[in-house]
């Protein structure tokens, strides 16, 4: 059973009202303890269960914001899926390209964290050394949180629940004196038009993100080279490194190589990928 497919189980198995087993999640699934005690912990750090001693409950995060109606603010953003919708789809192509993007971060390094479910999995991953994030991410401030070396910096702005990030339509505020040596981000798609999204609000933040990096890195998984999306964030002229997995097309290894982009490939590892 793939990782993305066994996480979507556990979630369909778990109560609100009542704790589930390790137990009986082992005899459901067919897997080992030993697996469905990371699983577990690993959907509780994710914000996708409420982790308890013995099994785990369903998390309320996972009930849905209403549908905004005329006149009310929206907690989502356009074309962009719910974060932990999102967290458990490729998961294990995304646990492999944030293992990989590691290698790019050294003590001491200035970086931006943009918001989404692989540059927060790196973040998971980092480890307790002197750096200075800035990110837009609330995942990732509270993954951060317990790595007291680490000095974080959030930009103020506006809450989108879903996904859980913080926007700002403004110029104003801390960005403008921040100066990352590295911008680490995600995307909808990736195609011959450069960095693309589905979002207005989303794209000026990402564009401002970027003005303030020396270097771009994508975190992108396979699946998003040539996605559908209709707005770009930037050519691929501004993009630095692609990170991504092993079932990228040769022929947009090809295409991205021509554009000075460093596509580094990412190998699934097998246990990753099945229990």
């Amino acid at each position: 059973m793939h990782l993305q497919d066994r996480w979507k189980r556990i979630i369909d198995e778990l109560n609100s009202d009542r704790v589930t087993s390790v137990e009986e999640l082992v005899e459901r699934l067919g897997v080992s303890p030993a697996t469905i005690r990371r699983d577990l912990n690993e959907l509780h750090e994710l914000g996708h269960l409420l982790r308890v001693r013995g099994g785990a409950t369903r998390a309320d995060s996972t009930i849905q914001n209403p549908r905004a109606g005329d006149g009310e603010r929206r907690s989502g953003l356009t074309g962009q899926s719910a974060f932990a919708d999102s967290v458990i789809t490729n998961a294990a192509a995304k646990r492999a390209i944030a293992r990989l993007a590691l290698g790019y971060i050294t003590p001491g390094l200035s970086m931006i964290i943009d918001g989404g479910t692989t540059t927060f999995m790196m973040a998971s991953m980092m480890a307790d050394e002197p750096c200075h994030v800035l990110t837009t991410s609330v995942p990732i401030l509270q993954c951060l949180f317990e790595r007291p070396r680490i000095k974080v910096t959030l930009p103020g702005g506006e809450l989108f629940r879903d996904q859980s990030i913080i926007l700002n339509p403004y110029d104003d505020g801390i960005l403008q004196h921040f100066a990352a040596q590295r911008m680490f981000i995600g995307c909808q798609a990736l195609t011959r038009n450069g960095l693309l999204q589905t979002d207005t609000l989303l794209v000026q933040s990402e564009r401002r993100l970027m003005e303030r990096a020396t270097e771009v890195i994508v975190l992108a998984d396979s699946s998003k080279i040539d996605a559908p999306a209709s707005l770009s964030v930037c050519p691929l002229k501004d993009i630095d490194v692609l990170i991504t997995d092993e079932h990228i097309d040769p022929v947009a290894v090809r295409w991205l190589n021509a554009h000075d982009i460093d596509v580094r490939i990412a190998k699934i590892e097998d246990n990753a990928a099945a229990a």
